[in-house]
């Protein structure tokens, strides 16, 4: 595969993470999230207050959800080169970042068939709320066990040409910060809330530094391997 692809790839992440700041934050005004403890009345005064808004930015977000497969793709691939030919780690990492974006996905339209009647009843306003927020901010399963697949294979990686090892250690530290989250589903306020500081704020923080690593370890690892093409004149790489 081209280096120019892969950085193509990895270039989907950032931007994808952007637009979902952009759409989610400033256009939808979703961050902080609605309170858990709100009444149905006070939800559907939420979804009545900006519902363009929250209808626009809902859909830059699922843009930006989508931007970040390629992103994915490209840490299997660079996976793959630690694994070869046989490559469980790299496969569990691509499935897993691929459902991880469904559970962008999912929670998105449920929020947007919220805003799209927002006349309905407000017990069923409450419902559809509870059904995107629960799931959105609660299964952190999924991108825990990416970042231990990934954390593996670069501890799989003795000569650190892929991933040195201390990205295998902070990969399985992320996954350990991500489990706050199980607690969401037994507090309406607090820190465990899900929009409270450690289910919330503190895996926000958390997700973007794992981001920011993972961008930079990446970057060098697709440098890397494109002296090593220029090196060896392996044939597909330029």
């Amino acid at each position: 595969m081209s280096t120019r692809v892969q950085m193509w790839c990895m270039w989907c992440g950032p931007v994808g993470i952007l637009l979902w700041l952009i759409g989610f934050v400033f256009v939808g005004g979703l961050m902080p999230p609605p309170k858990p403890s709100w009444t149905a009345q006070e939800v559907q005064n939420f979804y009545q207050t900006n519902t363009n808004g929250i209808r626009v930015g809902l859909l830059i977000t699922l843009l930006g959800a989508t931007l970040t497969a390629p992103w994915v793709a490209a840490i299997s691939t660079q996976m793959k080169r630690i694994e070869g030919r046989y490559s469980p780690l790299s496969y569990t990492q691509l499935g897993l970042g691929m459902l991880g974006i469904l559970l962008f996905v999912f929670p998105v339209m449920t929020m947007q068939t919220a805003a799209f009647r927002r006349d309905r009843d407000p017990s069923q306003m409450l419902l559809l709320n509870d059904l995107a927020w629960l799931p959105f901010v609660g299964v952190w399963m999924l991108a825990a066990l990416q970042n231990v697949a990934i954390g593996v294979a670069a501890f799989d990686d003795k000569e650190g040409k892929v991933f040195p090892r201390w990205v295998g250690y902070f990969n399985i530290w992320t996954a350990s910060l991500f489990c706050p989250g199980s607690l969401l589903y037994f507090f309406k306020e607090g820190p465990f809330a899900w929009n409270g500081a450690l289910s919330w704020w503190f895996v926000v923080v958390v997700f973007c530094a794992w981001f920011g690593v993972m961008f930079y370890a990446m970057r060098r690892a697709i440098q890397g391997q494109a002296l090593e093409s220029e090196a060896t004149r392996e044939p597909g790489l330029r």
